[in-house]
């Protein structure tokens, strides 16, 4: 009994330990350059009312094409979606292209030089896989080149990814219903020609780690032009629903792939460590 009782102990704060540790070292940066998790809006407001919610990197208000349908936190649809969540509701029989777009408050810089990554993902919960139903950023050539748009998400039964618009550059994996962390990485290719002025594209969905197993793996396509870029804003696109809701959150483009993941990797450790003492103490 005594040596389970210290084994626990030993065990506990060796993974609280851990799990601090693996926090306080500033190997990567986990901070969003862009996120807004639609909080702060009155429900069944139109995610285009001012004030807009808080976000991180965000200026002025959602703009929408006109008749589209999104909406914060809209309980009719939705009992459940009363937490910050932008709901696409678009009209059944009514096809046109839907989108919101927000502007970033800032220059932030994505890529400017060969092998550079970045990051971004959204949570949605769609209730039909069919359609499209993306996350646009807008871009803009660090040389004042032109404006490219990057889009990644769900057309026709696939994840896909292009440079914005209708056309894509990729696909992959079958989209599914129900809710799910739909992630992008890119490496941006800045050489003359030849393989490496393409980007390599990863796209991930309810991924645990870089290491999982990923719908769209490590694909090489030229996607963005030469010269860098910076986002400049960020938009939720949804077409061809066939009048089913579908529900938008947690819009994060960063430097890591801890920049855009909901929760820290480490909380679970921590809360391992915390049960493992605290059966230590009830032993007692």
């Amino acid at each position: 009994m005594i040596l389970r009782r210290a084994a626990a102990v030993v065990m506990g704060f060796g993974l609280l330990s851990l799990g601090i540790s693996v926090q306080a070292i500033p190997v990567i940066d986990d901070t969003p350059i862009v996120e807004d998790t639609f909080t702060g809006y009155l429900d069944n407001a139109p995610i285009s009312a001012s004030p807009a919610g808080a976000a991180i990197g965000l200026a002025g208000d959602w703009t929408l094409v006109p008749n589209s349908d999104f909406y914060v936190n809209r309980t009719q649809v939705d009992d459940n979606a009363g937490t910050g969540q932008a709901v696409y509701d678009r009209p059944s029989g009514d096809n046109g292209t839907r989108e919101a777009t927000r502007a970033t408050s800032a220059d932030h810089v994505l890529f400017e030089t060969d092998g550079d990554l970045f990051y971004a993902s959204f949570l949605i919960d769609p209730a039909l896989a069919n359609g499209r139903m993306t996350f646009e950023l807008a871009l803009t050539r660090l040389d004042g080149g032109g404006t490219p748009d990057f889009s990644f998400g769900m057309l026709d039964g696939e994840y896909v990814v292009g440079n914005g618009g209708i056309d894509v550059d990729a696909s992959g994996g079958s989209a599914r219903t129900g809710e799910q962390l739909v992630v992008v990485r890119i490496e941006y290719g800045d050489a003359d020609s030849g393989p490496d002025d393409s980007e390599i594209v990863t796209v991930w969905v309810d991924p645990i780690d870089e290491s999982s197993a990923a719908v769209i793996d490590a694909l090489s396509t030229d996607l963005l032009n030469r010269g860098g870029g910076r986002v400049t804003a960020v938009s939720i696109r949804g077409e061809q629903m066939l009048g089913q809701p579908a529900f938008f959150d947690n819009l994060r483009v960063g430097p890591s792939f801890e920049a855009v993941i909901p929760e820290p990797a480490t909380l679970p450790l921590l809360a391992l460590g915390l049960v493992a003492l605290g059966v230590a103490r009830r032993s007692r």
